[in-house]
């Protein structure tokens, strides 16, 4: 979506546009102001975007508030988000599953498991996950994703399992165990490759000059360096890390990753 004052596209579902901060929903031409009493009004509208019936318990979800059974979460208070199916399988029958998702403020986590019910058709666990995956990306994922842009963008950075991303580019902070050291150490040795000490380096470190893009298999995020593998996190079970796609597709459409960060 395009904001009108600027024309800088936005992730779908955003409110406001991150680049001058105009209303998605503005005329082009400036709205007559209202009374400081309506606009407030206005602003305490609570607006239902879904509910879902979830094996009896319904999922519900307004432009402020998430709630499942009696789990409750402020929007607004959400600080990150993970998704994902899993499942198990015994000589080829599946025997388990799981269509997950969990929201947290930092301080308490919802879970929303989509495959409860007994005898529950494979095709209502989709619908129920996909419903809910439409309805939160625009009341949770969007303002997440906002708020890593708005965060790269000043320089603060944000974290991701064990990788920070900042203007300089992707960082970790461990390096290679004492082991692994040695067995390279003893490789390159034998094949004269690259040091140890400058292969730790490259797996800690990795500017965005040199940073390959990322794409998605069985259930994870992939990260390169140029065409080489750098690290991955599973979107099940890392936070946030199911946010990082649509952010990146932001980032690269008319060369906008340029001005978030050091190239």
């Amino acid at each position: 979506m395009h904001c009108t004052r600027c024309g800088t596209k936005n992730p779908d579902g955003s409110a406001n546009c991150f680049n001058c901060g105009r209303s998605m929903d503005a005329r082009l031409d400036p709205p007559v102001a209202a009374p400081a009493v309506v606009g407030a009004q206005r602003a305490r509208a609570t607006e239902l975007l879904a509910r879902i019936d979830i094996a009896g318990i319904p999922l519900v979800v307004t432009n402020d508030e998430v709630t499942f059974g009696n789990q409750r979460m402020k929007c607004d208070d959400v600080v990150a988000i993970r998704y994902g199916v899993y499942k198990h399988y015994i000589n080829g029958i599946r025997d388990s599953q799981s269509y997950a998702i969990w929201l947290t403020d930092g301080r308490s986590t919802i879970s929303v498991e989509c495959a409860k019910g007994l005898f529950v058709r494979s095709t209502t666990v989709e619908s129920r996950y996909q419903d809910a995956l439409k309805t939160l990306y625009s009341a949770v994922m969007v303002p997440l994703i906002q708020s890593l842009l708005a965060n790269l963008d000043k320089g603060t950075g944000f974290c991701i399992g064990d990788v920070t991303f900042d203007k300089a580019g992707l960082h970790r902070r461990a390096g290679f165990g004492p082991i692994q050291k040695g067995l390279l150490g003893a490789w390159a040795s034998i094949t004269g490759g690259r040091p140890v000490d400058e292969r730790e380096r490259q797996f800690q470190h990795l500017s965005w000059k040199e940073f390959g893009g990322h794409s998605f298999d069985k259930g994870q995020i992939h990260l390169f360096r140029q065409k080489e593998a750098w690290g991955h996190f599973a979107l099940r079970d890392t936070w946030n890390a199911v946010c990082l796609g649509p952010l990146f597709d932001f980032l690269y459409e008319d060369g906008r990753l340029g001005k978030f960060v050091n190239r």
